[in-house]
């Protein structure tokens, strides 16, 4: 069987850019459609109780296509690096939509494309409980076999007929996306970077670029300590040093990368917070 890995490639950046895609706003297109400002008391209300049940229903629409696109993605990710690996077409096919059997079959067979792919999952749940609530407290094998079954292919697909089944819960849309940043380049035998890689490696490069608003302070030497995304997170770090909040600023800005810009934004979020809390304190004394 011949492999076009760009082909590969291909259907899973497009699945990315879909997940990273920004949502429309369905409920002011239905809006404009429905010309409220023409109809009767009556109808106004029927068209506008319609326009937020179909905007509500387009967002869940949107939500199982990503599932349906990103198992999909994942699934072919796999396979192909199977494939590329020798494994037959039949042997391939046999797992069928079954992610944790396909990841099962990678670490028997290729061992360094396994390894790969759990250190970037280990990486996406330690950033996912630094930055929100969630705390999946779990590892790669087990977490495909829960979330990675045929049935939660089959579900999306038909759930806007056959009703929801809560029996087949899809993975957590982030990582979805990070298993699939890993796929584009384990498919090509590159080392794939994981969130905290990059998240390091892009607040490097704004301090460095910020650097410039504090000639005084040796940013050099500040970078040459270890790791900057310990010593970010720690808010009275920012709250003294200007070069250092806008680093983080430009990192919430101008990132390219949806999970850069959410760890800044946090970040920031955090520091005003601080400041806030600040103040309330000094009033109250």
């Amino acid at each position: 069987m011949s492999l076009k890995k760009e082909d590969v490639w291909a259907d899973l950046r497009y699945a990315l850019d879909e997940l990273d895609r920004p949502s429309r706003d369905i409920h002011s297109r239905l809006t404009d459609a429905a010309n409220l400002d023409a109809q009767s008391e009556d109808e106004f209300f029927k068209r506008l109780l319609q326009i937020g049940l179909l905007s509500t229903a387009y967002s869940k629409a949107r939500i199982r296509a990503d599932t349906k696109n990103a198992h999909e993605a994942i699934e072919k990710g796999l396979k192909a690096i199977l494939i590329d690996g020798g494994l037959s077409e039949n042997q391939v096919r046999s797992r069928g939509h079954k992610l944790h059997l396909l990841l099962a079959d990678v670490q028997k067979h290729n061992i360094t494309a396994f390894n790969e792919l759990e250190r970037c999952f280990d990486s996406t749940i330690q950033y996912l409980e630094s930055v929100t609530s969630i705390q999946p407290n779990t590892n790669i094998v087990d977490y495909f076999k829960e979330h990675g079954k045929a049935e939660v292919f089959v579900a999306k697909r038909y759930e806007s007929i056959e009703g929801r089944n809560n029996t087949a819960e899809p993975m957590i849309g982030y990582v979805y996306r990070e298993i699939i940043r890993a796929l584009l380049s384990l498919i090509f035998s590159w080392t794939p970077k994981d969130i905290n890689h990059r998240i390091e490696e892009e607040a490097r490069k704004a301090i460095s670029a910020e650097s410039k608003l504090d000639p005084a302070w040796d940013a050099a030497e500040w970078l040459s300590r270890g790791p900057v995304r310990p010593r970010l997170e720690v808010i009275e770090n920012l709250k003294n040093n200007k070069v250092l909040r806008a680093a983080v600023r430009r990192c919430a800005r101008e990132s390219k990368d949806s999970g850069i810009q959410y760890w800044a934004g946090m970040l920031r979020r955090k520091r005003i917070a601080a400041k806030r809390q600040l103040r309330a304190d000094q009033r109250v004394v």
